[in-house]
């Protein structure tokens, strides 16, 4: 039977790939799908199978390939062209399926939906900041100039990237930034299933887990080092987790050498990218995250929601997920021996694991579902 759809949206993602932007995009969906809404995905990167089949498929978004926009070939014959075909092409495409909202998520897709706006006969177009505002001066970007002086709806996931886009960007343009944290829902585990032994760590005394892909301000290198001193020095049968796969390319092949060169192969597991995130927390006693630059880590987030140990550096966007009295120190950036010090207070029993799970708990309703929901559906007047 036909159904009429009150209004349609798009979320452009550069990857189709189980990840931390999947999952709030994909809780809006289900949503707005639920309001009424028909789904679309456009895509420019990657689109993995199992995604696409289980996460959007199954639940009747259209996917629609926009590869184009990152094709660069048009650039040897001209600029111009390189400029502006995807550009109309785009504005073609929106016009035809009668997009009325549209949500880009990375940084690149935000300046270029930004830009064509006013001629896509969208009634909004979300101008998305979900990492770390790394300039200190406006950044010399058509499209990006574009998209600003369109006057869009601007929504952050963090308020420390809001107050610095806001810095850098406010006296040159009319800037209504709002701050909307990302929304985790922790859902039931399977009991029956024993995730250890899924995962292969069954017979090790103590797991440690990395959620996270392979991109360069992700500091695996930091992570790889405390780890073997951890080994060396706890001389456990202890194996390291890392649910994550090619961010930037050759990444991983790089990390999975350098585990080579430090005689870990015993004690690390590349797991591949999973959406079994949830399952995997279930059974580490402590997840880390070392990274440069952060806007608001999922990852955070989920180990809060499910009241595990957090080992994290000490940068904005994790102090935002934790809050000042996280009983666990951050880390300084690169600091490999505080980490390893972290991981054998934690091995040995240092820490009070009952009050960081009963603060985690608590600071993770912090970053509900319905609150993302409630605030999109509100920005968006839906």
């Amino acid at each position: 039977m036909f159904r009429k759809h009150k209004f349609r949206v798009l979320f452009a993602i550069s990857n189709l790939t189980y990840g931390g932007i999947q999952t709030q995009t994909l809780s809006l969906a289900k949503e707005m799908q639920k309001k009424g809404a028909k789904i679309y995905f456009l895509w420019t990167t990657k689109a993995e199978k199992e995604f696409v089949e289980n996460e959007l498929l199954k639940n009747n978004f259209k996917i629609i390939d926009g590869r184009y926009i990152e094709n660069n070939s048009l650039q040897k014959y001209s600029w111009t062209l390189y400029r502006y075909v995807p550009l109309v092409r785009t504005i073609f495409l929106l016009r035809r399926y009668n997009i009325n909202y549209i949500l880009p998520y990375q940084t690149r897709l935000s300046y270029f939906f930004g830009a064509i706006h006013k001629y896509t006969g969208a009634k909004k177009t979300v101008f998305h900041i979900r990492n770390t505002v790394l300039e200190n001066y406006p950044k010399k970007n058509w499209h990006l100039q574009q998209a600003l002086e369109n006057k869009l709806t601007i929504i952050s996931n963090s308020e420390h990237a809001r107050i610095k886009f806001k810095n850098v960007y406010g006296e040159l343009y009319d800037l209504n930034i709002q701050t909307v944290y990302n929304g985790i829902n922790v859902r039931a585990i399977d009991k029956s299933i024993n995730w250890k032994k899924h995962f292969g760590v069954e017979s090790s005394e103590f797991v440690g887990s990395v959620i996270a892909n392979f991109f360069k301000e992700k500091d695996f290198i930091t992570i790889f080092k405390a780890w073997k001193c951890f080994i060396e020095t706890s001389k456990s049968n202890s194996c390291l987790l890392i649910a994550g796969d090619e961010g930037t390319e050759g990444m991983r092949n790089y990390y999975k050498n350098q585990i080579k060169e430090l005689r870990l192969e015993n004690h690390v597991k590349f797991l591949g990218r999973t959406p079994l995130n949830i399952e995997l927390l279930s059974i580490t006693n402590c997840n880390i995250l070392s990274t440069i630059n952060e806007g608001l880590p999922n990852t955070a987030i989920e180990t809060l929601a499910m009241g595990k140990p957090l080992l994290a550096t000490d940068i904005d966007g994790v102090r935002e997920v934790v809050g000042e009295g996280y009983p666990i120190p951050l880390f300084p950036v690169g600091n490999y021996k505080e980490l390893t010090n972290r991981l054998l207070k934690i091995f040995n029993n240092e820490y009070n694991l009952e009050q960081v799970k009963e603060y985690s708990w608590r600071r993770s309703e912090k970053f509900s579902v319905e609150e993302l929901i409630e605030n999109y559906s509100r920005i968006l007047e839906l």
